[in-house]
């Protein structure tokens, strides 16, 4: 199958109706300072983090240029530098902040976060939480 020339999509692949997509980025894998244990407050540990961003890829996929596409690998650089600065204690809180991070600096409308420990139960592929929040709408008035 021949792909379409950039440009030349369908009218429908336009429309203006609220059509979401996601971006993501699953399984980043950092080093950081987590949990509540005198240990963990001392020892770094990974923790794996995934994250989906609703938003509109049509004008990206019809420009085919980054400049009109959520960067992945920045909103990654972004996520990895807070989980490393944070030295959070729950992986709720490093969940909660980074969708405020995504939310704040990224023309996205939903994220799900999820924040994953590997080593924190020896039974257990990993623990940890999957969140979904929205962007609150500005009150006009």
């Amino acid at each position: 199958m021949t792909p379409v020339p950039v440009g030349q999509l369908p009218s429908w692949a336009y429309r203006e109706e609220a059509d979401i997509d996601t971006v993501f980025v699953r399984g980043l894998t950092i080093n950081v300072i987590i949990g509540i244990h005198p240990w963990e407050r001392e020892n770094l540990q990974p923790v794996k983090i995934s994250f989906a961003m609703a938003t509109d890829t049509r004008n990206a996929g019809r420009e085919d240029s980054i400049e009109h596409a959520l960067d992945y690998a920045v909103a990654a650089d972004r996520v990895t530098a807070l989980a490393r600065e944070g030295k959070f204690q729950l992986v709720e809180t490093l969940a909660e902040h980074i969708a405020a991070l995504l939310l704040r600096e990224f023309a996205i409308q939903r994220v799900r976060v999820e924040v994953e420990k590997t080593e924190a139960v020896e039974a257990a592929d990993s623990v940890g939480v999957s969140i979904e929040r929205r962007r609150i709408p500005e009150s006009t008035g």
